[in-house]
């Protein structure tokens, strides 16, 4: 049985902070750590047409032609991958995926990395954790906004973060085809 009452004793122990300080650019074998639940937005977004290969069309000048959608539904979650291998054993590095129609190559390339060959949207946390692929990692960086404790003032602060920029399966994976029931 486990003891929550507050006549549990505790040994004092150093705590250990996780560190979330980017790791080198490079290519990191990787275990799907967990995938948070999908949450929904709804918003106006303009929507670009593409062919029936999935290339996006363009007009005379060269600009995405775009379709205005009202009230468009669509879902993000994130993924964290833990590394598997080598130095940065352990470390975790967070990805988004999502079913915005802008965003069509999101969820086929996560699911082609880790050898899956067609899964729905909505199996995905039930079915990949667990799951290990290759990533390549950057590092972007950014910019935010902060106040300032001491002087209450917003100061601009610039921020590094990593991103997956590639997912690619291990070299001995191939799609499973009995992960689908086939």
């Amino acid at each position: 049985m486990v003891d929550t009452s507050l006549n549990k004793k505790y040994t004092a122990k150093e705590s250990v902070a996780m560190d979330y300080s980017p790791i080198p650019d490079g290519t990191y074998r990787a275990r799907v750590k967990e995938v948070a639940p999908w949450k929904k937005e709804t918003k106006t977004i303009k929507v670009i047409q593409r062919d029936e290969n999935g290339t996006a069309l363009k007009d005379e000048k060269g600009n995405n032609i775009t379709e205005t959608v009202q009230n468009c539904e669509f879902y993000n979650c994130s993924v964290r991958l833990e590394i598997t291998e080598g130095q940065y054993s352990g470390r975790l590095v967070f990805h988004n995926l999502s079913t915005h129609p802008n965003m069509p190559f999101s969820i086929p390339a996560f699911l082609y990395g880790l050898g899956v060959s067609e899964l729905a949207a909505g199996e995905i946390q039930d079915n990949v954790p667990g799951k290990e692929c290759l990533i390549d990692v950057i590092t972007e960086t950014y910019t935010k906004t902060v106040q300032n404790k001491e002087t209450g003032l917003d100061e601009e602060q610039e921020r590094q973060i990593n991103k997956v920029k590639n997912f690619k399966q291990l070299p001995d994976q191939d799609i499973e085809l009995s992960d689908m029931g086939i």
